[in-house]
């Protein structure tokens, strides 16, 4: 569960005072190619779920036997900066974390859980194209980030024994990504695409695998129709988006660990409104594929609800 912590970076939004007529905020959970706005100026915080239970084996559902759930909230703080006006930008990063399994053993229920600090992260994205027209703009951006492990990987339950590392705040290694991302907006129509490739290195004799995430974004300005004023206040916008992951397996002591790695897709609708040189947005994570090697708890529905405000 720590690669999906470690993928929270920062996307770069297209509302902004250097925009122009095809203002359209930035996807929720999809990255863009803009590096200004209300992304590349801006703090932004928001709350995330994921949440697991199940078993998936095979392809098929079964009952767990220890009737395992488990659940990550996650307030991610980010704080991009423009290092090069409209051509790259920087940030860092920590996200505040709450990770809790509930299981059943001996007829006794039992809570594992650790909450703070999760890993810092470094991050940088460059414009790499920009093609602009009237009333579209077509942009291509390269991506990086460096996370650190800041986070605690040394938890104990109440019986003094060591949390899995799937519960633990941090990783205990520094990890690195590369990826890049593709924005075309047309008027009130916008379509984003971004693919991270995630290189995890080991710690405490465990490694997670490598994982590849892509997400693929449609998002249609409702309000304003029309522009009246540039810029408009109260804008609204409608995303219909699909997030995926597949993930290599992990390794304990050099060894594969059968039951990790795998496929699994979203789908992810979600709604934003623009008072001004802030938003708010919401999106509901649904999983619609999921391809898990060997047993594991299946993903289930979560979302993701937050705030971006744009710094002057």
């Amino acid at each position: 569960m720590n690669k999906y912590i470690a993928l929270v970076f920062f996307s770069v939004g297209s509302f902004g005072p250097s925009q122009s007529i095809w203002a359209q905020g930035p996807p929720i959970n999809t990255d863009t190619a803009f590096v200004n706005g209300l992304q590349g100026a801006a703090v932004r915080s928001f709350l995330f779920t994921i949440n697991r239970s199940g078993l998936l084996s095979g392809g098929e559902s079964s009952p767990d036997p220890l009737d395992r759930d488990v659940s990550i909230f996650g307030i991610p703080i980010v704080f991009p900066y423009e290092v090069v006006p409209n051509k790259l930008v920087m940030a860092a990063g920590v996200p505040v974390l709450h990770k809790e399994m509930r299981l059943t053993r001996d007829g006794k229920e039992r809570t594992l859980s650790s909450r703070g600090l999760g890993d810092f992260f470094i991050a940088a994205k460059y414009l790499a194209l920009q093609r602009d027209a009237k009333d579209w703009t077509t942009r291509i951006a390269i991506k990086g980030r460096v996370k650190f492990p800041t986070g605690k990987d040394d938890e104990i339950d109440e019986q003094g024994q060591r949390l899995p590392p799937p519960l633990q705040l941090g990783s205990g290694s520094v990890d690195y990504s590369l990826g890049a991302a593709f924005t075309h907006v047309r008027r009130r129509v916008g379509f984003n695409a971004d693919v991270t490739y995630n290189f995890k290195t080991e710690a405490n004799t465990f490694a997670f695998g490598d994982s590849l995430q892509y997400n693929l974004s449609i998002g249609y300005r409702l309000l304003p129709v029309v522009y009246d004023l540039y810029p408009a206040r109260n804008h609204l916008n409608a995303y219909l988006e699909l997030n995926g992951e597949y993930s290599a397996g992990s390794r304990a002591d050099g060894l594969p660990v059968a039951d990790s790695g795998g496929h699994v897709i979203y789908l992810s609708p979600g709604i934003q409104l623009i008072p001004g040189n802030f938003l708010v947005e919401a999106s509901l994570k649904l999983p619609v594929g999921q391809n898990l090697n060997g047993t594991q708890l299946k993903f289930q529905p979560g979302f993701t609800v937050g705030g971006r405000w744009l710094i002057r």
